[in-house]
């Protein structure tokens, strides 16, 4: 007989199912498709853990958890509030150059903090951590594009630009079943060459940690903290220890400032976001 926290988290995520299937917007056509991939998701489950009032799953095999179509928008198995960033204080984290071995911590956290982030990932990277990536998708984190090697875009052809940004999405699609929608260029380098061959939107920061330079947990959050404003956008890597283990105090400060951590794709709704163009903060 299947543990009874097993079964609260089964129950937990189809509730979740049905009232996306009752939302009435356009994830409404994921709804179907999300519920097959719940069965497959709590097939590789070997238990579940409580953490407070909510059950997060454990999976013996994130690589075996099923692809899943991309929704139109965002698809939340923990439906949260929709939020409104032209009259909330809202900020983005966001998280460069992995996946990598910190990558997991990091979701830990961000999971226990009920937060989400997007990560801008190198698609040489996807192969060795599609555990890591199908989480973020599972648990509603945003997917971005940070081209194959972190090559800067401005010294390459027009070709190599084109083959950067399709073999990452190439990558990302092939682990997860969806397609990344927004490019952050490799150290934020572009220019109006690189502009008129990206489609989608390209999501520079307005706020930099420098976290990769001074691997000071401290640091980063002062520094964050410092310059961050309604509308930011965070600069930070999930490939350093030291980074990574500054979120949680992060968090706690920017909600103690009544900010209300969101995607980038959530941060500019409601506004002109499109391709060919650069946007550093809403």
């Amino acid at each position: 007989m299947p543990s009874r926290s097993r079964v609260n988290a089964v129950i937990s995520v189809l509730c979740c199912v049905l009232f996306l299937t009752s939302c009435g917007s356009p994830i409404t056509q994921q709804a179907s498709r999300a519920g097959h991939a719940v069965a497959g998701f709590f097939a590789n489950t070997s238990s579940a853990r409580s953490e407070g009032s909510m059950q997060v799953a454990r999976v013996a095999d994130y690589s075996a958890v099923p692809a899943v179509q991309a929704p139109i928008t965002a698809m939340v198995l923990k439906p949260q509030p929709r939020v409104n960033c032209e009259k909330t204080k809202c900020v983005a984290l966001t998280f460069d150059d992995g996946p990598g071995k910190y990558t997991a911590s990091l979701l830990d956290m961000l999971a226990r903090e009920n937060v989400p982030a997007t990560f801008y990932m190198l698609g040489q990277n996807v192969a060795n951590f599609h555990g890591a990536i199908n989480r973020m998708a599972y648990e509603g984190h945003q997917l971005g594009n940070h081209t194959f090697d972190h090559r800067s875009l401005t010294g390459l052809s027009a070709e190599e630009i084109k083959n950067e940004i399709s073999a990452t999405e190439s990558a990302i699609r092939k682990a997860t079943g969806l397609t990344p929608d927004t490019l952050r260029p490799p150290y934020g380098a572009h220019n109006s060459a690189v502009d008129q061959l990206v489609n989608t939107p390209m999501v520079l920061w307005d706020v930099d940690t420098l976290d990769w330079q001074h691997h000071d947990p401290k640091k980063t959050v002062d520094l964050a903290l410092a310059q961050a404003h309604p509308g930011s956008i965070i600069l930070m890597h999930d490939i350093h220890d030291s980074s990574v283990k500054a979120v949680p105090e992060l968090v706690k400060r920017l909600k103690h400032e009544n900010y209300t951590l969101v995607t980038v794709n959530e941060l500019f709704e409601g506004t002109n976001f499109g391709g060919k163009t650069a946007y550093t903060r809403r």
